[in-house]
C-alpha cells in the first residue's frame, strides 16, 4: 500500500524533482485577498450611494414638490442588498486548498458547502493566469486550467507565474 505524502512548501514552489507520490501544497494569498474583496465591496456601496445622491438632487430639482426620497431609497435598496449578499467573498479565501502532484491538481474550496476539483494533466489544453491590480503589487493571481469540456480555478496563488511554469513542467513529462 502506497502512502500519499504531502509536504508544505513556505513560498510558491520552483519546478521540483517529485515522486508519483508526493503532494504539495500549494500557498494562497489569504489575508490580502480578503483586503482587496472588503475594498471591492465597500466601493460598490460607496458608488450606489453616490448615485442614490446624484439622483436624490435630480428628483428635488425637476419634480420640486412632488419628489418622494423614499421611492428612490426603495429603488436603491435592492441593489444594496445584491452587494451585501456577496460579502461572505472577504472570508473565502481562507478556505482554499490547492494541492499539486506529478499527474495531477486539486482544488478545495468553500465555507458551508466544500467543493473539491480534481484535474489530470494529461487533459489539460490551456492555462490563464489572471491578475487583479492588489495581485500584481502582493504577487498573487488565480490561475485557470482548461480541458476538454472542464476547467478547474486555483485561486489566489502566491506568485501565479512559477506556479504556471511547474505547471507546464508537468505538462511536458505527459508528451514523453
Amino acid at each position: 500500500m502506497e502512502l500519499v505524502k504531502r509536504i508544505e512548501i513556505p513560498s510558491s514552489p520552483t519546478i521540483l524533482s517529485q515522486k508519483d507520490n508526493t503532494i504539495i501544497t500549494l500557498k494562497t494569498s489569504k489575508f490580502v485577498r480578503s483586503i482587496e474583496r472588503t475594498f471591492e465591496i465597500i466601493l460598490k456601496l460607496a458608488g450606489l450611494y453616490l448615485t442614490y445622491l446624484i439622483f436624490n438632487e435630480l428628483g428635488r430639482f425637476l419634480l420640486e414638490s412632488d419628489y418622494r426620497a423614499d421611492t428612490l431609497f426603495s429603488l436603491v435598496l435592492l441593489p444594496a442588498l445584491y452587494i451585501v449578499k456577496d460579502a461572505h467573498i472577504i472570508i473565502s479565501p481562507y478556505f482554499v486548498k490547492v494541492y499539486k502532484a506529478k499527474k495531477f491538481i486539486e482544488v478545495q474550496t468553500g465555507i458551508f458547502t466544500q467543493r473539491v476539483d480534481k484535474l489530470g494533466f494529461e487533459t489539460v489544453e490551456n492555462i490563464e493566469v489572471i491578475k487583479t491590480i492588489g495581485g500584481r503589487i502582493f504577487n498573487y493571481g488565480s490561475i485557470y486550467l482548461y480541458a476538454h469540456g472542464s476547467w478547474v480555478t486555483l485561486p489566489a496563488v502566491i506568485d501565479p507565474e512559477n506556479v504556471k511554469l511547474n505547471i507546464e513542467a508537468c505538462l511536458k513529462l505527459k508528451f514523453d
